[in-house]
């Protein structure tokens, strides 16, 4: 009778730790436009009524800085279809910042997908986003 409450227990810690494993952002770049601002995209699987809002910094420490992206739903009702979704901005982060640490909070305020990036030096291919609206 013993083994039955201990593997419940396991059950119970193993659902945990799953649940806490975040999507990735699929093909992260961050690439330098001048000294005050960045240019950030990557693309997510989501729902196909949904989009990213504008984001918000913060500085952390040692030239990280965090990047919250809001997820904004475009539509009340919607089917569960799963697509990729863009996202392309230009942030603010100034000299110091050499990577950043993205997240993708959902519109209840979980995060639900994440990744890091280190900041690549200003180049002919790093262009300013192109809106998309």
């Amino acid at each position: 009778m013993r083994l039955v409450p201990a593997t419940l227990a396991l059950c119970l810690v193993s659902s945990v730790a799953l649940a806490q494993e975040l999507a990735p952002l699929n093909d992260l770049k961050a690439c330098r436009l001048d000294a005050e601002l960045v240019s950030l995209s990557f693309s997510y699987d989501g729902g196909a009524c949904e989009k990213t809002g504008n984001g918000s910094v913060d500085l952390v420490d040692s030239g990280t800085a965090t990047v919250t992206i809001p997820v904004v739903p475009t539509a009340e009702v919607c089917t569960m279809q799963v697509v990729k979704v863009p996202h392309a901005s230009a942030i603010n982060a100034v000299d110091d910042v050499t990577a950043l640490e993205v997240q993708l909070v959902s519109p209840g305020g979980e995060v639900q997908a994440k990744g890091k990036v280190e900041i690549a030096p200003h180049s002919p291919d790093c262009v300013p986003p192109v809106p998309t609206e």
